[in-house]
């Protein structure tokens, strides 16, 4: 039979290993110090009230073997006082409604079923490492955020394994600025995530030029993982924000259908909030995607509140990893820009022309293919002789009438142009006349 055990106004230390079966245990008042190397095992759950001061750096352990109310939950209240450098291992809710110092601990919550974090006032909790383990599924693999923030401390790390950490409405921050603050296994389809609704973010401050991972997804409705990486431009103080939004951006107004008219296609099944928080640093923008099942994609567009339409971020550039593509924008003002962000394809376009004069004047000195669109593109020129005089795979790059550091003599040349877009392949040829007096 379940049991409640009751501590009050006593000074406890402990040094060993104490285990209380299927009870719960409910301090008024007390003062408990688990010692390091400590073990306590509360089969039940945990209530520290009335000020009770409980420092802990050995560890302790919080199940839910047992039928009675708040199983499994560890929950302070009324001024309490929790500190230490130990570890905490809940397997059901973790409620803060009192102070909670991190110091070198680490909470784990391991519980197999949908596990919360929450408080009743109103109390963000400021873990210093968090690691999330189980083996629910579908609901069951989320700890969840409810009413209230989170954060892991300037030191700390957020450790998702396979889990998915969802903040509902709510925002986790990691304020470790380094760049691997967050872990999670990457196994694809086995991927931990966080994932948020409006106007909840994943934060994470930054302050080194390298790539930091948002690891984004959900699982309402279609189960999603598609990450974010931000790189800054400079090594300044930044906080950055991301939240993957696993619907049709016309589901927030952001239509479709309003787009410049270079937008060919939209993504209609999902989009990003990417948003600078604090900081003025620039950044590249790496949103990553499923084509097997997302579509192909070569640009990026980001919403003018202004215009009310998507707008073409410009030139970006595309690649995969792996299972996923990504599509990125380098040097962006983040800062500056409106939060949607939405995957597309763009109108390709080419245009060859057959005729330059690089006599240094200024006007029409580099022969350039001007071109939208593409995914990929190569250009060779070639003399009357077929010698190469100029090639490249840089659809932004021109021929200046050299080769070699030699001006070409004016005349006849010839191209082979091989160029793909999203929809169509050119295979092209044709001759350039060279005009240089």
């Amino acid at each position: 039979m379940g049991i409640t055990t009751r501590i009050c106004l006593f000074t406890f230390f402990l040094n060993f290993y104490s285990y209380c079966e299927a009870q719960i245990v409910y301090s008024n008042s007390a003062v408990i110090h688990v010692n390091n190397g400590a073990i306590v095992h509360c089969n039940g759950g945990m209530k520290l009230d009335n000020s009770t001061i409980l420092t802990n750096n050995g560890d302790l352990t919080v199940t839910k073997n047992s039928t009675l109310p708040e199983i499994g939950n560890f929950h302070f209240l009324s001024n309490s006082q929790i500190s230490g450098n130990g570890a905490y291992r809940i397997e059901q809710d973790w409620i803060n409604d009192a102070t909670f110092t991190g110091g070198n601990s680490t909470v784990f919550l391991y519980g197999n079923t949908q596990q919360f974090i929450s408080s009743n006032n109103g109390t963000t909790t400021n873990f210093n490492h968090l690691t999330l383990s189980g083996n629910g599924t579908g609901l069951n693999r989320r700890k969840t955020l409810q009413d209230v923030d989170a954060t892991t401390s300037a030191s700390g790390i957020l450790n998702l394994n396979d889990r998915e950490l969802n903040t509902n409405t709510n925002s986790f921050i990691v304020q470790n600025s380094t760049t691997n603050a967050i872990t999670h296994n990457n196994t694809f389809g086995n991927e931990g995530f966080v994932s948020s609704l409006t106007p909840g973010f994943l934060h994470r401050n930054t302050n080194t030029t390298s790539s930091y991972l948002f690891p984004v997804g959900s699982s309402d409705g279609t189960l999603r993982y598609r990450p974010v990486t931000i790189r800054p431009d400079n090594n300044s103080l930044n906080e950055y924000a991301v939240r993957f939004n696993n619907y049709t951006a016309n589901s927030d107004s952001y239509f479709l259908t309003q787009k410049e008219n270079e937008i060919e296609e939209a993504n209609s099944l999902f989009y990003h909030s990417v948003e600078q928080f604090n900081g003025t640093s620039n950044g590249t923008v790496r949103i990553h995607y499923l084509p097997s099942s997302d579509g192909s994609w070569s640009g990026l567009a980001n919403w003018s509140n202004t215009q009310n339409l998507w707008q073409n971020t410009g030139e970006t550039n595309s690649d995969a990893i792996t299972n996923y593509s990504f599509v990125e924008k380098a040097a962006w003002s983040i800062n500056s820009k409106y939060h949607p962000y939405l995957l597309i394809n763009v109108g390709d376009e080419l245009i060859i022309p057959n005729v330059f004069t690089p006599n240094g004047d200024g006007v029409n000195d580099v022969y350039f293919v001007s071109s939208k669109g593409l995914t990929e593109f190569n250009i060779t020129i070639v003399n009357r002789w077929g010698n190469v005089v100029f090639e490249s795979n840089d659809a932004q790059s021109g021929w200046d009438g050299s080769s070699n550091g030699i001006k070409c003599n004016d005349g006849t040349y010839f191209y082979i142009l091989n160029a793909k877009s999203q929809s169509k392949e050119y295979k092209k040829h044709g001759h350039i006349t060279l005009n240089g007096q």
